[in-house]
Protein backbone atom coordinates (compact mmCIF):
# COMPACT_ATOMS: atom_id res chain seq x y z
CA UNK A 1 0.00 0.00 0.00
CA UNK A 2 2.85 2.35 0.85
CA UNK A 3 4.53 1.60 -2.46
CA UNK A 4 1.32 2.48 -4.33
CA UNK A 5 1.13 5.77 -2.48
CA UNK A 6 4.72 6.55 -3.44
CA UNK A 7 4.04 5.67 -7.09
CA UNK A 8 0.90 7.84 -7.03
CA UNK A 9 2.93 10.74 -5.62
CA UNK A 10 5.56 10.33 -8.36
CA UNK A 11 2.87 10.33 -11.08
CA UNK A 12 1.37 13.53 -9.65
CA UNK A 13 4.79 15.20 -9.64
CA UNK A 14 5.42 14.16 -13.26
CA UNK A 15 1.96 15.41 -14.27
CA UNK A 16 2.61 18.77 -12.57
CA UNK A 17 6.01 19.06 -14.28
CA UNK A 18 4.38 18.36 -17.67
CA UNK A 19 1.84 21.07 -16.87
CA UNK A 20 4.61 23.55 -16.18
CA UNK A 21 6.35 22.67 -19.47
CA UNK A 22 3.10 23.26 -21.40
CA UNK A 23 2.57 26.63 -19.69
CA UNK A 24 6.09 27.76 -20.56
CA UNK A 25 5.56 26.74 -24.20
CA UNK A 26 2.29 28.70 -24.28
CA UNK A 27 3.98 31.80 -22.89
CA UNK A 28 6.78 31.47 -25.43
CA UNK A 29 4.23 31.24 -28.30
CA UNK A 30 2.48 34.39 -27.06
CA UNK A 31 5.82 36.22 -26.83
CA UNK A 32 6.80 35.20 -30.36
CA UNK A 33 3.41 36.23 -31.65
CA UNK A 34 3.57 39.72 -30.17
CA UNK A 35 7.17 40.20 -31.27
CA UNK A 36 6.20 39.20 -34.81
CA UNK A 37 3.30 41.62 -34.69
CA UNK A 38 5.54 44.45 -33.48
CA UNK A 39 8.08 43.81 -36.24
CA UNK A 40 5.35 43.91 -38.88
CA UNK A 41 4.04 47.24 -37.59
CA UNK A 42 7.53 48.70 -37.57
CA UNK A 43 8.08 47.49 -41.18
CA UNK A 44 4.85 49.18 -42.29
CA UNK A 45 5.92 52.43 -40.65
CA UNK A 46 9.23 52.35 -42.47
CA UNK A 47 7.60 51.58 -45.78
CA UNK A 48 4.89 54.22 -45.31
CA UNK A 49 2.25 51.71 -45.94
CA UNK A 50 0.56 52.44 -42.61
CA UNK A 51 -0.20 56.11 -43.49
CA UNK A 52 -1.97 57.50 -46.51
CA UNK A 53 0.29 59.38 -48.92
CA UNK A 54 -0.29 63.16 -48.81
CA UNK A 55 0.20 65.12 -51.97
CA UNK A 56 1.76 67.98 -50.00
CA UNK A 57 4.81 65.85 -49.09
CA UNK A 58 5.57 65.50 -52.76
CA UNK A 59 5.39 69.26 -53.45
CA UNK A 60 8.90 70.81 -53.75
CA UNK A 61 7.78 74.20 -52.36
CA UNK A 62 6.34 72.67 -49.29
CA UNK A 63 9.47 70.62 -48.83
CA UNK A 64 11.59 73.79 -49.24
CA UNK A 65 9.58 75.63 -46.60
CA UNK A 66 9.76 72.64 -44.27
CA UNK A 67 13.54 72.47 -44.78
CA UNK A 68 13.97 76.19 -43.93
CA UNK A 69 11.79 75.76 -40.89
CA UNK A 70 13.89 72.85 -39.73
CA UNK A 71 17.06 74.89 -40.23
CA UNK A 72 15.66 77.74 -38.12
CA UNK A 73 14.71 75.34 -35.38
CA UNK A 74 18.16 73.75 -35.58
CA UNK A 75 19.89 77.16 -35.27
CA UNK A 76 17.68 78.11 -32.31
CA UNK A 77 18.37 74.80 -30.67
CA UNK A 78 22.14 75.25 -31.18
CA UNK A 79 22.02 78.74 -29.64
CA UNK A 80 20.12 77.47 -26.63
CA UNK A 81 22.56 74.59 -26.34
CA UNK A 82 25.54 76.97 -26.44
CA UNK A 83 23.90 79.26 -23.89
CA UNK A 84 23.22 76.39 -21.55
CA UNK A 85 26.77 75.12 -22.08
CA UNK A 86 28.19 78.54 -21.10
CA UNK A 87 25.87 78.88 -18.10
CA UNK A 88 26.59 75.43 -16.72
CA UNK A 89 30.29 75.30 -17.63
CA UNK A 90 31.35 75.59 -13.94
CA UNK A 91 28.72 73.27 -12.51
CA UNK A 92 29.10 69.64 -11.62
CA UNK A 93 26.57 66.85 -11.70
CA UNK A 94 24.48 66.30 -8.62
CA UNK A 95 25.98 62.89 -8.16
CA UNK A 96 29.52 64.28 -8.05
CA UNK A 97 28.38 67.10 -5.73
CA UNK A 98 26.85 64.63 -3.29
CA UNK A 99 29.98 62.48 -3.41
CA UNK A 100 32.24 65.50 -2.74
CA UNK A 101 29.95 66.67 0.08
CA UNK A 102 30.14 63.26 1.67
CA UNK A 103 33.94 63.27 1.39
CA UNK A 104 34.08 66.74 2.94
CA UNK A 105 31.88 65.61 5.82
CA UNK A 106 34.12 62.61 6.48
CA UNK A 107 37.26 64.73 6.26
CA UNK A 108 35.79 67.32 8.67
CA UNK A 109 34.83 64.57 11.09
CA UNK A 110 38.34 63.11 10.97
CA UNK A 111 39.84 66.59 11.46
CA UNK A 112 37.67 67.25 14.52
CA UNK A 113 38.66 63.88 15.95
CA UNK A 114 42.34 64.69 15.42
CA UNK A 115 41.85 68.12 17.04
CA UNK A 116 40.20 66.52 20.06
CA UNK A 117 43.04 64.01 20.28
CA UNK A 118 45.58 66.83 19.99
CA UNK A 119 43.82 68.76 22.78
CA UNK A 120 43.87 65.66 24.95
CA UNK A 121 47.59 65.27 24.29
CA UNK A 122 48.12 68.96 25.19
CA UNK A 123 46.18 68.52 28.44
CA UNK A 124 48.16 65.40 29.27
CA UNK A 125 51.37 67.26 28.51
CA UNK A 126 50.36 70.10 30.86
CA UNK A 127 49.48 67.63 33.60
CA UNK A 128 52.83 65.89 33.13
CA UNK A 129 54.61 69.25 33.35
CA UNK A 130 52.70 70.10 36.53
CA UNK A 131 53.52 66.67 37.96
CA UNK A 132 57.16 67.12 37.01
CA UNK A 133 57.22 70.50 38.75
CA UNK A 134 55.57 68.98 41.81
CA UNK A 135 58.10 66.16 41.88
CA UNK A 136 60.95 68.67 41.55
CA UNK A 137 59.58 70.72 44.45
CA UNK A 138 59.17 67.56 46.50
CA UNK A 139 62.73 66.58 45.61
CA UNK A 140 64.01 69.98 46.79
CA UNK A 141 62.05 69.64 50.02
CA UNK A 142 63.35 66.11 50.58
CA UNK A 143 66.90 67.30 49.95
CA UNK A 144 66.42 70.09 52.49
CA UNK A 145 65.08 67.60 55.01
CA UNK A 146 68.01 65.27 54.34
CA UNK A 147 70.48 68.11 54.81
CA UNK A 148 68.76 69.12 58.06
CA UNK A 149 68.85 65.52 59.27
CA UNK A 150 72.51 65.26 58.33
CA UNK A 151 73.27 68.41 60.33
CA UNK A 152 71.09 67.51 63.31
CA UNK A 153 71.51 63.75 63.25
CA UNK A 154 73.52 62.03 65.94
CA UNK A 155 74.99 58.52 66.02
CA UNK A 156 72.67 55.89 67.36
CA UNK A 157 73.51 55.24 71.03
CA UNK A 158 74.92 51.89 72.07
CA UNK A 159 72.23 50.94 74.55
CA UNK A 160 73.91 47.66 75.42
CA UNK A 161 76.49 49.61 77.44
CA UNK A 162 73.74 50.57 79.91
CA UNK A 163 73.34 46.95 81.01
CA UNK A 164 76.43 47.25 83.24
CA UNK A 165 74.77 50.01 85.31
CA UNK A 166 71.35 48.36 85.77
CA UNK A 167 70.56 46.03 88.63
CA UNK A 168 70.04 42.52 87.31
CA UNK A 169 72.66 42.70 84.57
CA UNK A 170 72.23 42.27 80.88
CA UNK A 171 69.30 39.85 81.09
CA UNK A 172 67.13 42.32 83.00
CA UNK A 173 68.21 45.20 80.75
CA UNK A 174 67.20 43.32 77.61
CA UNK A 175 63.86 42.51 79.19
CA UNK A 176 63.31 46.21 79.91
CA UNK A 177 64.54 47.58 76.56
CA UNK A 178 63.43 44.90 74.13
CA UNK A 179 61.20 46.24 71.34
CA UNK A 180 61.23 49.88 72.56
CA UNK A 181 62.16 53.00 70.65
CA UNK A 182 65.14 55.15 71.61
CA UNK A 183 62.91 57.63 73.42
CA UNK A 184 61.22 54.89 75.47
CA UNK A 185 64.55 53.25 76.24
CA UNK A 186 65.81 56.60 77.54
CA UNK A 187 62.79 56.92 79.80
CA UNK A 188 63.31 53.40 81.14
CA UNK A 189 66.97 54.20 81.76
CA UNK A 190 66.15 57.41 83.66
CA UNK A 191 63.53 55.60 85.67
CA UNK A 192 66.01 52.90 86.64
CA UNK A 193 68.83 55.29 87.46
CA UNK A 194 66.70 57.99 89.10
CA UNK A 195 65.75 56.36 92.40
CA UNK A 196 69.26 54.99 92.93
CA UNK A 197 70.80 58.42 92.27
CA UNK A 198 68.42 60.89 93.88
CA UNK A 199 65.45 59.23 95.48
CA UNK A 200 64.58 62.36 97.49
CA UNK A 201 64.71 64.58 94.41
CA UNK A 202 62.14 62.40 92.61
CA UNK A 203 59.73 62.72 95.52
CA UNK A 204 60.11 66.47 96.06
CA UNK A 205 61.30 69.58 94.29
CA UNK A 206 63.31 72.26 96.08
CA UNK A 207 61.64 75.66 96.07
CA UNK A 208 63.60 78.35 94.24
CA UNK A 209 62.92 81.00 96.86
CA UNK A 210 61.34 84.45 96.71
CA UNK A 211 63.99 86.29 94.69
CA UNK A 212 62.44 88.89 92.27
CA UNK A 213 64.47 87.37 89.41
CA UNK A 214 62.52 84.14 89.78
CA UNK A 215 59.24 83.94 87.78
CA UNK A 216 56.26 84.83 90.02
CA UNK A 217 54.60 81.44 89.62
CA UNK A 218 57.77 79.65 90.90
CA UNK A 219 58.41 81.82 93.96
CA UNK A 220 58.22 79.43 96.89
CA UNK A 221 60.43 78.30 99.74
CA UNK A 222 60.52 74.74 101.00
CA UNK A 223 59.81 71.30 99.59
CA UNK A 224 57.34 70.86 96.72
CA UNK A 225 55.68 67.48 96.27
CA UNK A 226 56.26 65.73 92.93
CA UNK A 227 52.82 64.90 91.48
CA UNK A 228 54.36 62.92 88.58
CA UNK A 229 52.03 64.39 85.98
CA UNK A 230 51.50 62.31 82.86
CA UNK A 231 52.06 63.68 79.39
CA UNK A 232 48.33 63.95 78.85
CA UNK A 233 47.84 65.91 82.07
CA UNK A 234 50.56 68.35 81.10
CA UNK A 235 48.98 68.81 77.66
CA UNK A 236 45.55 69.40 79.20
CA UNK A 237 46.90 72.09 81.55
CA UNK A 238 48.79 73.82 78.74
CA UNK A 239 45.70 73.85 76.53
CA UNK A 240 43.59 75.19 79.39
CA UNK A 241 46.11 77.99 79.91
CA UNK A 242 46.01 78.91 76.21
CA UNK A 243 42.20 78.96 76.11
CA UNK A 244 42.01 81.03 79.28
CA UNK A 245 44.55 83.50 77.96
CA UNK A 246 42.64 83.88 74.71
CA UNK A 247 39.50 84.70 76.66
CA UNK A 248 40.74 86.65 79.68
CA UNK A 249 44.47 87.27 79.30
CA UNK A 250 44.79 89.42 76.18
CA UNK A 251 47.50 91.99 76.75
CA UNK A 252 49.17 90.07 79.59
CA UNK A 253 52.50 88.32 79.34
CA UNK A 254 52.46 84.55 79.60
CA UNK A 255 54.31 84.59 82.93
CA UNK A 256 51.79 87.01 84.46
CA UNK A 257 48.85 85.02 83.16
CA UNK A 258 50.23 81.68 84.38
CA UNK A 259 50.66 83.26 87.82
CA UNK A 260 47.07 84.54 87.70
CA UNK A 261 45.88 81.16 86.37
CA UNK A 262 47.19 79.23 89.41
CA UNK A 263 46.17 81.97 91.88
CA UNK A 264 42.57 81.85 90.63
CA UNK A 265 42.36 78.08 90.98
CA UNK A 266 44.29 77.36 94.17
CA UNK A 267 44.17 79.45 97.32
CA UNK A 268 46.99 77.77 99.22
CA UNK A 269 50.53 78.74 98.11
CA UNK A 270 51.79 75.19 98.61
CA UNK A 271 49.18 73.76 96.21
CA UNK A 272 49.89 76.51 93.68
CA UNK A 273 53.59 75.71 93.90
CA UNK A 274 52.94 71.99 93.43
CA UNK A 275 51.03 72.49 90.22
CA UNK A 276 53.38 75.17 88.89
CA UNK A 277 56.57 73.19 89.59
CA UNK A 278 55.10 69.95 88.26
CA UNK A 279 53.86 71.70 85.12
CA UNK A 280 57.34 73.08 84.45
CA UNK A 281 58.95 69.70 85.17
CA UNK A 282 56.53 67.92 82.87
CA UNK A 283 56.97 70.52 80.12
CA UNK A 284 60.76 70.19 80.30
CA UNK A 285 60.43 66.45 79.72
CA UNK A 286 58.11 67.03 76.74
CA UNK A 287 60.18 69.56 74.82
CA UNK A 288 60.32 67.07 71.95
CA UNK A 289 56.68 67.99 71.31
CA UNK A 290 56.47 71.12 69.09
CA UNK A 291 53.34 72.39 70.88
CA UNK A 292 54.92 72.07 74.34
CA UNK A 293 58.14 73.62 73.04
CA UNK A 294 56.13 76.60 71.74
CA UNK A 295 54.40 77.07 75.11
CA UNK A 296 57.73 76.79 76.93
CA UNK A 297 59.33 79.37 74.64
CA UNK A 298 56.42 81.80 75.07
CA UNK A 299 56.47 81.28 78.85
CA UNK A 300 60.16 82.25 79.03
CA UNK A 301 59.86 85.08 76.52
CA UNK A 302 61.91 83.36 73.83
CA UNK A 303 59.03 83.01 71.34
CA UNK A 304 56.08 85.19 70.41
CA UNK A 305 52.64 84.02 71.46
CA UNK A 306 51.38 85.29 68.09
CA UNK A 307 52.84 82.10 66.59
CA UNK A 308 50.20 80.10 68.44
CA UNK A 309 47.47 82.64 67.57
CA UNK A 310 48.40 82.62 63.87
CA UNK A 311 48.48 78.81 63.82
CA UNK A 312 45.06 78.67 65.45
CA UNK A 313 43.64 81.24 62.99
CA UNK A 314 44.89 79.20 60.02
CA UNK A 315 43.38 76.04 61.43
CA UNK A 316 40.03 77.73 62.07
CA UNK A 317 39.99 79.43 58.64
CA UNK A 318 40.52 76.11 56.86
CA UNK A 319 37.89 74.44 59.05
CA UNK A 320 35.29 77.17 58.38
CA UNK A 321 35.91 77.12 54.61
CA UNK A 322 35.60 73.34 54.46
CA UNK A 323 32.33 73.35 56.41
CA UNK A 324 31.04 76.15 54.16
CA UNK A 325 31.98 74.16 51.05
CA UNK A 326 30.48 70.89 52.35
CA UNK A 327 27.03 70.09 50.98
CA UNK A 328 25.88 68.05 53.96
CA UNK A 329 27.92 70.12 56.49
CA UNK A 330 29.77 66.97 57.47
CA UNK A 331 31.90 65.54 54.66
CA UNK A 332 33.87 66.69 51.62
CA UNK A 333 35.80 64.81 48.97
CA UNK A 334 39.58 64.82 48.88
CA UNK A 335 39.50 66.78 45.60
CA UNK A 336 37.36 69.48 47.21
CA UNK A 337 39.63 69.44 50.26
CA UNK A 338 42.66 70.14 48.05
CA UNK A 339 40.84 72.97 46.22
CA UNK A 340 39.71 74.62 49.45
CA UNK A 341 43.15 74.22 51.02
CA UNK A 342 44.73 75.84 47.95
CA UNK A 343 42.29 78.76 48.15
CA UNK A 344 42.88 79.25 51.90
CA UNK A 345 46.68 78.87 51.56
CA UNK A 346 47.53 80.23 48.08
CA UNK A 347 51.27 80.33 48.84
CA UNK A 348 51.52 76.61 49.59
CA UNK A 349 53.04 74.44 46.91
CA UNK A 350 51.43 71.37 45.41
CA UNK A 351 53.81 69.26 47.52
CA UNK A 352 52.50 70.88 50.71
CA UNK A 353 48.88 70.29 49.67
CA UNK A 354 49.71 66.66 48.87
CA UNK A 355 51.38 66.24 52.27
CA UNK A 356 48.29 67.65 53.95
CA UNK A 357 46.12 65.20 52.02
CA UNK A 358 48.37 62.30 53.04
CA UNK A 359 48.15 63.33 56.71
CA UNK A 360 44.34 63.53 56.43
CA UNK A 361 44.29 59.99 55.03
CA UNK A 362 46.58 58.80 57.81
CA UNK A 363 44.66 60.54 60.61
CA UNK A 364 41.24 59.36 59.43
CA UNK A 365 42.63 55.94 58.34
CA UNK A 366 41.03 56.24 54.90
CA UNK A 367 41.25 53.33 52.52
CA UNK A 368 42.64 53.70 49.01
CA UNK A 369 39.24 53.76 47.31
CA UNK A 370 37.68 56.09 49.94
CA UNK A 371 37.69 59.81 49.14
CA UNK A 372 35.23 61.13 51.74
CA UNK A 373 36.71 63.29 54.53
CA UNK A 374 34.70 63.50 57.74
CA UNK A 375 35.19 67.07 58.94
CA UNK A 376 33.98 66.41 62.48
CA UNK A 377 36.67 63.76 62.99
CA UNK A 378 39.32 65.78 61.18
CA UNK A 379 38.83 68.93 63.29
CA UNK A 380 37.95 67.22 66.53
CA UNK A 381 39.37 69.20 69.46
CA UNK A 382 39.84 67.32 72.73
CA UNK A 383 41.02 68.41 76.17
CA UNK A 384 44.65 68.36 75.04
CA UNK A 385 43.97 71.01 72.39
CA UNK A 386 43.48 71.26 68.68
CA UNK A 387 47.23 71.19 68.03
CA UNK A 388 47.64 67.64 69.32
CA UNK A 389 46.08 65.98 66.25
CA UNK A 390 48.28 65.00 63.32
CA UNK A 391 46.67 67.39 60.85
CA UNK A 392 47.25 70.43 63.09
CA UNK A 393 50.85 69.30 63.60
CA UNK A 394 51.35 69.12 59.83
CA UNK A 395 49.97 72.65 59.44
CA UNK A 396 52.38 73.86 62.14
CA UNK A 397 55.31 72.03 60.56
CA UNK A 398 54.63 73.55 57.15
CA UNK A 399 54.21 76.97 58.72
CA UNK A 400 57.59 76.74 60.44
CA UNK A 401 59.30 75.51 57.26
CA UNK A 402 57.79 78.38 55.26
CA UNK A 403 58.88 80.86 57.94
CA UNK A 404 62.42 79.48 57.98
CA UNK A 405 62.63 79.74 54.18
CA UNK A 406 61.27 83.29 54.30
CA UNK A 407 63.82 84.34 56.90
CA UNK A 408 66.65 82.70 54.96
CA UNK A 409 65.73 84.77 51.90
CA UNK A 410 65.70 87.96 54.00
CA UNK A 411 69.08 87.06 55.52
CA UNK A 412 70.49 86.32 52.07
CA UNK A 413 69.27 89.71 50.86
CA UNK A 414 71.10 91.33 53.80
CA UNK A 415 74.38 89.69 52.85
CA UNK A 416 74.11 86.11 54.00
CA UNK A 417 74.71 84.43 57.32
CA UNK A 418 78.44 85.19 57.14
CA UNK A 419 77.92 88.96 56.93
CA UNK A 420 79.66 90.86 59.72
CA UNK A 421 78.28 94.39 59.30
CA UNK A 422 75.39 95.42 61.59
CA UNK A 423 71.94 95.82 60.04
CA UNK A 424 69.82 98.94 60.52
CA UNK A 425 66.03 99.25 60.48
CA UNK A 426 66.00 100.76 56.98
CA UNK A 427 68.16 97.95 55.58
CA UNK A 428 65.82 95.36 57.09
CA UNK A 429 62.77 97.14 55.61
CA UNK A 430 64.44 97.19 52.20
CA UNK A 431 65.17 93.46 52.43
CA UNK A 432 61.55 92.72 53.33
CA UNK A 433 60.33 94.86 50.41
CA UNK A 434 62.57 92.99 47.95
CA UNK A 435 61.88 89.48 49.22
CA UNK A 436 58.14 90.06 49.77
CA UNK A 437 56.80 92.70 47.33
CA UNK A 438 53.22 92.14 48.53
CA UNK A 439 53.96 93.07 52.16
CA UNK A 440 52.13 96.14 53.47
CA UNK A 441 53.61 98.89 55.60
CA UNK A 442 51.86 97.83 58.82
CA UNK A 443 53.08 94.26 58.69
CA UNK A 444 56.59 95.31 57.71
CA UNK A 445 56.69 97.77 60.63
CA UNK A 446 55.53 95.01 63.00
CA UNK A 447 58.25 92.63 61.80
CA UNK A 448 60.98 95.26 62.07
CA UNK A 449 59.78 96.35 65.51
CA UNK A 450 59.87 92.73 66.69
CA UNK A 451 63.39 92.24 65.32
CA UNK A 452 64.66 95.36 67.18
CA UNK A 453 62.48 94.89 70.28
CA UNK A 454 65.51 93.98 72.39
CA UNK A 455 66.94 97.45 71.83
CA UNK A 456 63.61 99.00 72.71
CA UNK A 457 63.37 96.87 75.85
CA UNK A 458 66.88 97.96 76.85
CA UNK A 459 65.68 101.55 77.22
CA UNK A 460 66.38 102.96 73.77
CA UNK A 461 63.71 104.82 71.85
CA UNK A 462 62.23 103.10 68.85
CA UNK A 463 63.46 105.72 66.46
CA UNK A 464 66.98 105.56 67.90
CA UNK A 465 67.36 101.77 67.82
CA UNK A 466 70.98 100.95 67.08
CA UNK A 467 71.94 98.51 64.29
CA UNK A 468 72.15 94.88 65.35
CA UNK A 469 74.23 91.96 64.09
CA UNK A 470 72.55 89.96 61.37
CA UNK A 471 72.72 86.79 63.47
CA UNK A 472 70.74 88.46 66.27
CA UNK A 473 68.11 89.78 63.85
CA UNK A 474 67.71 86.34 62.24
CA UNK A 475 67.25 84.76 65.68
CA UNK A 476 64.62 87.35 66.65
CA UNK A 477 62.70 86.87 63.37
CA UNK A 478 62.77 83.08 63.84
CA UNK A 479 61.25 83.54 67.31
CA UNK A 480 58.38 85.73 66.07
CA UNK A 481 55.25 85.45 63.97
CA UNK A 482 56.83 86.21 60.58
CA UNK A 483 55.00 85.00 57.48
CA UNK A 484 55.24 85.82 53.81
CA UNK A 485 52.45 88.08 52.47
CA UNK A 486 52.71 87.15 48.79
CA UNK A 487 54.78 85.43 46.12
CA UNK A 488 58.17 86.95 45.39
CA UNK A 489 58.17 86.41 41.61
CA UNK A 490 54.47 86.93 40.98
CA UNK A 491 54.87 89.37 38.08
CA UNK A 492 57.47 87.26 36.31
CA UNK A 493 55.37 84.12 36.56
CA UNK A 494 52.35 85.99 35.23
CA UNK A 495 54.35 87.31 32.28
CA UNK A 496 55.67 83.83 31.60
CA UNK A 497 52.11 82.44 31.57
CA UNK A 498 50.97 85.18 29.19
CA UNK A 499 53.80 84.32 26.83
Amino acid sequence: MTKLKKDLGKLKDEKFSDYLVLMRERDARYSLYFENLGLQMKLKELDGSSHPVDDAYGDPVVLRIALDRCREQLSSTQRELKKMTDEYAETVPRREYDALTSQLHDATKDTNALKAELQTIHDTYKRVLALKKSVEEELVEVKERCSELERAGTPRPQWELCADFIGGGRDRWWQLASGLSSRDILRVLLKELGPAAESEQLEHFDGLGMDPMIPPYLRYEGKVRNLRLSRREVSVIINDIWLGKLEHGQGMSMQDYVTKYFEDRYQQPSVRAEWAYNLCAGAEQMLDEPQVKLFWGVLHGHLSEHIYLSHRRQWQALRDQLYRHSKDKETVTLEDFEKVAKSVFPLKSDVDIKNMTDVVRKQLKLKINCNEVNLDKLFQENEEGFDRVEFARELYRQRQLAQDKYIREVVAELGGKHATRPVSRDQLKRAFAIVDPAIDHIRMERYVRWAFSECEGAGEAWGDARPLPLRAIAARLAAGDVERAGARYRDKRRAHKMI
